[in-house]
């Protein structure tokens, strides 16, 4: 390629950039370039020529240093004119294609029996989702029931499968194919359930004792970020004593600021304070925080306040994994957790600052039913 003179060098360099650009070519095979394409490319670059010299000769004197250099081979047949032109030119390969190598069938456990027919035909991330299934059940899992983003945590919540996915717990909604296109033979095989959204209303339903909707008797309004973690709340507070909190609803994310007003509906039922809970990662943090510089300024609102409880436990049982968001400068970080209890600010802000986040869907049903640490700050 040294060896080529300049207008012949730069017509090639445009050639390729067409074909690449115009083709989709990727260098790893030969595509043609029509005469007329030839022609058109060759005006876009600069081409001294000798006085009185057409641009024909011109151009084919361009494409006999390229033959030489074996860059380029002529199509059959000329244009027919006085000084010929090929119909057009193979653009020759500039590099091998890069030999895709197949990922091995692992070892299946018998309830994955089936993915052995679907794993050569299955795309990347489609295998990664028969891996970490398959992984799973070889670990020999509790399979007590879960919400389906708790399940995903179980299963996908770890830094082998964290660049896979957009975010870890919304898994199963990622992932394609017959196997997993199956809802009602993937919930029952896993044996996880959909957490339906809550059902809002613009018109109260008063209840005999004059309240709305309560999850007990307390004076808490505990906000939850996300659906399914709101529903397991409700399912480990029900029937549980010694708790102040009153109503449990999901915020879903940023909805809750715009609904915040809607809270003074429910303060016949002497709604004291609102507690909140969600991911720990920007814009998580940004929501409850902004949601509290509202009802500062609203005499008719309560204090939205952090659930320490739940918190303590997300940072305690959560697994940090990577976000999609930017990290923070310093002070962005250390502003944004200032609504947080000051146990929590620090390794919050450490997180903000560097590239994780933790979902809420950590603190799962199994650990809400299994101790009642996580209602510190909200007891009696």
């Amino acid at each position: 390629m040294t060896d080529l003179s300049r207008p012949a060098r730069e017509l090639l360099n445009a050639l390729r950039e067409h074909a690449r650009t115009q083709k989709k070519w990727d260098g790893t095979h030969r595509t043609g370039v029509s005469l007329p394409e030839l022609r058109r490319t060759f005006r876009t670059v600069p081409c001294p020529r000798v006085e009185d010299e057409l641009e024909s000769a011109a151009l084919r004197r361009c494409l006999e240093e390229l033959y030489e250099s074996e860059a380029i081979v002529a199509k059959k047949g000329d244009d027919g004119e006085k000084i010929p032109l090929p119909k057009g030119v193979w653009l020759l390969p500039t590099h091998r294609a890069t030999v895709k190598v197949r990922e091995p069938l692992p070892p299946l456990h018998p309830k994955m029996r089936k993915v052995s027919g679907l794993w050569d035909s299955a795309a990347a991330r489609t295998r990664i989702g028969y891996r970490a299934l398959n992984n799973w059940f070889f670990s020999e899992p509790d399979m007590t029931p879960a919400p389906k983003r708790e399940r995903a945590l179980d299963i996908f919540g770890s830094r082998a499968y964290s660049e896979y996915f957009n975010a870890e717990e919304k898994a199963f909604d990622e992932l394609k194919g017959p196997f997993f296109s199956d809802q009602a033979n993937l919930r029952a095989l896993l044996a996880m359930y959909e957490a339906p959204p809550q059902m809002l209303t613009e018109k109260l339903i008063p209840e005999n004792d004059g309240y709305y909707g309560r999850i007990g008797d307390g004076d808490i309004l505990l906000v939850v970020e996300n659906v399914t973690t709101c529903w397991s709340l409700i399912e480990a507070l029900d029937g549980m004593e010694d708790h102040a909190v009153g109503y449990v609803v999901c915020g879903m994310g940023s909805a809750f600021l715009a609904s915040l007003s809607s809270v003074k509906l429910l303060r016949h039922g002497r709604i004291a304070e609102i507690r909140y809970f969600g991911d720990l990662d920007p814009a998580g943090l940004s929501i409850p925080a902004a949601a509290a510089e509202e009802a500062a300024k609203d005499r008719d609102l309560p204090e939205v306040l952090p659930a320490v409880g739940l918190y303590d436990a997300l940072l305690g049982i959560g697994t940090p994994l990577p976000r999609k968001e930017r990290r923070l400068a310093a002070q962005l970080a250390t502003d944004r957790v200032r609504w947080l209890d000051p146990s929590h600010q620090t390794a919050a802000a450490a997180m903000l600052r560097g590239d994780d986040r933790l979902a809420q869907e950590w603190v799962n049903l199994r650990h809400l039913k299994a101790n009642t640490e996580w209602l510190r700050g909200m007891n009696r």
